[in-house]
């Protein structure tokens, strides 16, 4: 055990002292501030798009005759570094159609082919940023808001997402796509074929946003077509650059007929049963811009198993939704900047998310409720963005059928600002009903003080329970954000009342005002080459009640946080928190925390090397004091991609806790293999334990897209427990669900 209160001294001490010295290197040498890219030119660029008769073979190898003539766009400027310059290896692309696809052929010359990474061939797997890879941004009703993304790495590998004002990226729309990829002797190529029928536009309007932007993974370089600056994104269409001559492409009817066929066999608590379904979705395409989705005897059967979590606070802990049909065109939804303003490392508090879809088909206790029929209308109609989902839920638990609601509607004003409302209707798990609304206004400029971003959210909320022991409430707020690459700001207030009941969202404590706030410094110093940019932060959370009692606060200061040229990252930070829980609680462990008052000093190391290396590891070190005793976490994870057909990732937190009644230890293991046959056909295996439930898991998941937007799954879950010297499985569900598709 780690003898804390002996180190304390020396372990600031050492993190000042790196600190000085970081600040010493820094200071011999920053730029200015960025302004605009010394090379790329000032005009947003354009490519014409070339309509073909015949189309090319998609095999990734670029001879087809159609490639070997003009016009060809490029090249790519960085954006990580040196700004504005051209990419050290160079990009070029060509964009041609016909009547029902639309093709990109894109050359990504490489001075060293034997060094191009590509380990990664899972299908929308975050890992694929780790590889080298071709990232598009297509802005299809040229309205520099919403879009789609596409990206690509040298195995072919692909990966998708739609944007939603600029912010809002949901991974997890699936299109019907094809990719071809091939190294070749002077670097690696692309064949990209978009169907007319997989993506939405307007067939009068010829001219498309456009960008694209490349990562050589070794290099941990960046470039990108237009709008190179650090602060600003590929997605963000609103920087986009324009693709014109695009006459004549095909959507047909609009309308998408998805059915599957369901056979599942479960095992647990003495019995068994066998079980066959089947069901459809329906989409149909009312106008170039607005869908309408019904999907009958809803299954997600497919769906990724929730990673296991321990909880050291008194408040609940937060599970993603991992559902495709809530998760697909959910930006809709996206409400006052509350669901999306947070780092990876350092997180903004969201007490409240008004809408939640996990809520629908799932109960409290977080057992599956099944979905009868759920609709959905989601798109845009002139300058009014629109999501509108409906569901009918079957009868458990003794609650009968319910039905549940949820609508927002946003007005666009001016170039990337908007106006809405939202309303959630429905309570699935009590008899009562419930109602949720409000407005919220979303302003963005990017062109802030030249070339800065400023967000800026404000929203208001209200809740009304049909119920005798549930009062009315409310909840309001709003938060202020320059997210730019050297200085960083986010400023939040929120204040949510003790009747504040969304029975479709999400809230993590009432009867609350919170402010948060984050301020950061981000130089580049030029100087220094093996440091690609310092970070230096200070972060708070101060919550009080209704009546100015403080609660709790926490503030924390990064003094050392390194990106490093390498693509590894470091980090050092310290935090002082305060809590007062007029109630006991207990945590993960079996253990309680007492009511009362209570100031603890916490510290934290971190170091994530970067992921294309074959073997990645990340490791996190969380010590201090803790509610009048100690606590200590280690978390070792990391990944080892020896082979591009099989990837592990292994992850182990441990944490030792002594209180001044009471001790004990929690342990979370994970373990992910993924075995990839091709970019279309892999079989992931997840192993989860924790000591606090002291019960295993294990998923195995076939999944084989075996036409572009047909999918078959075959999904075995099982839970374990030990009982005394013998583990025992409680229960166990195999799955086998084939789905198609087909497009008029």
């Amino acid at each position: 055990m780690m003898i804390i209160d002996s180190q304390r001294t020396h372990l600031v001490m050492a993190g000042l002292a790196g600190l000085t010295a970081v600040m010493r290197l820094i200071g011999q040498s920053l730029p200015p501030p960025i302004s605009a890219p010394s090379q790329e030119p000032e005009e947003k660029p354009i490519i014409h798009a070339v309509r073909v008769t015949t189309p090319p073979q998609i095999d990734g190898i670029l001879d087809d005759p159609i490639w070997q003539q003009g016009p060809f766009a490029g090249p790519l400027f960085r954006y990580d570094r040196d700004f504005g310059t051209p990419m050290t290896e160079s990009t070029r692309f060509k964009i041609v159609y016909d009547e029902d696809y639309l093709y990109l052929g894109i050359w990504a010359n490489d001075s060293d082919p034997s060094a191009i990474k590509a380990r990664v061939m899972e299908r929308d797997s975050d890992s694929i940023f780790s590889d080298d890879y071709i990232y598009m941004a297509l802005d299809t009703f040229h309205r520099q808001r919403n879009g789609y993304v596409f990206a690509v790495n040298p195995n072919g590998t692909r990966y998708d997402s739609l944007l939603t004002n600029n912010i809002y990226r949901n991974k997890n729309w699936d299109g019907a796509w094809i990719a071809r990829t091939a190294i070749t002797d002077q670097g690696w190529t692309a064949e990209v074929a978009i169907p007319a029928k997989s993506i939405s536009f307007d067939p009068n309007q010829s001219v498309w946003g456009f960008n694209m932007s490349r990562t050589i993974a070794r290099k941990n370089e960046r470039g990108r077509w237009t709008g190179a600056l650090p602060h600003l994104w590929t997605y963000h269409v609103s920087e986009a650059g324009d693709i014109v001559d695009l006459d004549g492409l095909d959507q047909g009817l609009g309308l998408e007929v998805a059915p599957y066929v369901l056979g599942r066999v479960r095992h647990g608590n003495g019995d068994s049963d066998l079980l066959g379904e089947f069901g459809t979705d329906v989409r149909y395409r009312m106008t170039p811009e607005m869908s309408a989705t019904l999907s009958y005897n809803t299954d997600f059967a497919e769906t990724e198993v929730d990673q296991r979590q321990l909880n050291f606070t008194r408040f609940p802990l937060f599970f993603p939704e991992r559902r495709a049909f809530f998760l697909e065109d959910s930006g809709l939804f996206e409400f006052g900047g509350l669901q999306t303003a947070g780092r990876s490392r350092i997180g903004f508090n969201r007490p409240v998310i008004p809408f939640f879809s996990r809520r629908i088909g799932r109960n409290t206790n977080g057992s599956i409720v099944p979905i009868i029929a759920a609709a959905k209308v989601a798109g845009r109609a002139g300058k009014y963005q629109i999501g509108v989902t409906d569901a009918i839920l079957d009868s458990k638990d003794g609650i009968g059928q319910k039905n549940v609601f949820a609508g927002r509607v946003a007005r666009d004003i001016g170039e990337q600002s908007s106006v809405g409302w939202i309303t959630t209707a429905g309570d699935p798990n009590t008899t009562g009903d419930n109602l949720l609304f409000g407005p919220d206004f979303r302003y963005r400029n990017t062109e802030f003080m030249g070339t800065q971003t400023l967000q800026a959210n404000v929203f208001g909320l209200g809740t009304y329970t049909d119920s005798m022991t549930v009062e009315n409430g409310y909840s309001y707020g709003g938060n202020l954000t320059l997210p730019n690459d050297r200085y960083f700001f986010h400023l939040q207030y929120i204040e949510i009342d003790d009747g504040f009941n969304p029975a479709l969202g999400f809230v993590r404590r009432k009867d609350i005002r919170a402010y948060n706030s984050l301020w950061g410094f981000r130089p580049r110093p030029a100087s220094v080459s093996w440091v690609r940019q310092a970070h230096f932060w200070y972060e708070n959370d101060h919550f009080t009640d209704l009546d100015n009692r403080l609660e709790s606060s926490m503030h924390r200061i990064t003094p050392l946080s390194l990106d490093l040229e390498s693509g590894d990252d470091l980090s050092f930070s310290y935090s002082r928190n305060f809590d007062a829980p007029s109630d006991p609680f207990e945590i993960a462990g079996d253990m309680t925390i007492p009511a009362g008052e209570s100031t603890f000093d916490r510290y934290r190391v971190f170091l994530d090397m970067a992921g294309y290396r074959m073997l990645a590891p990340d490791l996190s070190i969380d010590f201090g004091e803790f509610y009048g005793g100690h606590r200590e976490s280690y978390s070792l994870g990391g990944n080892l991609r020896a082979w591009k057909h099989m990837a592990l990732r292994a992850d182990y937190a441990y944490s030792d806790i002594r209180l001044p009644t009471q001790e004990g230890e929690t342990h979370l293991v994970s373990l992910r293999l993924l075995l990839s046959a091709t970019p279309d056909l892999f079989w992931t295996h997840l192993v989860q334990y924790d000591s606090d439930s002291k019960s295993a898991g294990y998923n195995s998941r076939i999944q084989w897209e075996y036409r572009p937007g047909a999918k078959m799954f075959l999904v075995l879950n099982q839970n374990y427990r030990a009982y005394h010297e013998s583990i025992a499985v409680q229960e166990s569900i195999a799955t086998l669900k084939v789905g198609g598709l087909f497009r008029f």
